[in-house]
């Protein structure tokens, strides 16, 4: 009884997300967030329905069994794409006072979605090419798989921000921190729940599928509690990184090497070819280490 209220409260806690996430500065700015908000809301209300559509209407069971079950599995690959653009979206905007390493990151998250694709699309070509495997178990087993790359994905993003948020001129007050926070939780539960194997046998209503609807709603919650806490007045503007962060030197490190070198003639090399990058570094740390002593030495005046 209790596992069913919670699954019928879930899209008004989304509702509340959704209003409570719309009241802020980022409601214009985090576009991929918005949508899946949105999509998590209709999701979750069209599954609601359907476990309720017995009681108002005849139809047999496996006709629901058969509908809920590829509308479950459909929402939840497709809110594991909307989730990693999420994740790219949260990343960029933390990144933004550091561009250099922002471009970076960027093109790091790109390179992932071409590779979970290029995997996505093998598993499902093999898939189609043994006659032993259904669409339903495909489906299954490629879900999971995006999703499992997605968690991994957040887990490494809020371990990332809970490093660098000082030094990223935020605080853990920020609702950027709150969603990685959120999309942490939701992951590192999924994972704890199927290491432990609860979930490979587990019916709709059982204990493990109430612990999952637990976490839930601990992290709506949280979400909640970020989106209507009031923002820091310093955060509301433009992040200031402070001068002594070492992502400041990261970041000329990254803006001297994404920079092209001049073309030379080819002929024979006499050092090592990493000599070069080793040069730009030493350039960019001998530079920062002047400022360092310039900006002491006016402190000391």
């Amino acid at each position: 009884m209790a596992e069913k209220i919670l699954v019928y409260l879930e899209p008004l806690f989304i509702l509340i997300v959704l209003l409570a996430f719309s009241r802020g500065r980022y409601w214009k700015q985090l576009r991929a967030t918005k949508a899946y908000f949105i999509f998590h809301f209709a999701s979750t209300c069209v599954l609601s329905f359907l476990l309720t559509l017995p009681k108002l209407v005849r139809i047999s069971e496996m006709h629901i069994d058969y509908t809920y079950f590829y509308a479950y599995w459909g929402t939840y690959l497709i809110s594991a794409v909307l989730i990693f653009f999420v994740l790219r979206e949260i990343y960029g905007e933390l990144m933004k006072p550091l561009p250099e390493i922002r471009r970076l990151g960027m093109l790091a998250f790109r390179w992932i979605m071409v590779i979970s694709g290029v995997i996505g699309f093998v598993i499902a070509f093999s898939s189609v090419l043994i006659s032993s495997h259904s669409f339903a178990s495909m489906l299954i087993y490629l879900s999971q798989l995006c999703v499992r790359s997605v968690s991994i994905l957040e887990l490494c993003l809020l371990a990332f921000i809970a490093l660098t948020i000082r030094n990223l001129g935020r605080s853990f007050r920020s609702p950027l921190f709150g969603l990685a926070l959120g999309f942490g939780i939701d992951a590192a539960s999924e994972f704890v729940m199927t290491a432990i194997g609860q979930l490979r046998n587990a019916q709709i209503w059982s204990a493990p599928e109430f612990i999952l609807q637990i976490l839930t709603t601990c992290v709506l919650v949280t979400w909640i509690t970020y989106f209507l806490l009031p923002e820091r007045q310093e955060e509301r503007e433009i992040a200031i990184i402070p001068v002594q962060s070492p992502l400041i030197r990261w970041n000329d490190v990254a803006q001297a090497l994404g920079h092209s070198t001049p073309r030379v003639a080819m002929g024979a090399s006499s050092g090592f070819f990493l000599q070069d990058v080793e040069r730009v570094v030493d350039r960019v740390l001998a530079r920062n280490s002047q400022l360092d002593a310039a900006n002491s030495g006016t402190k000391a005046g």
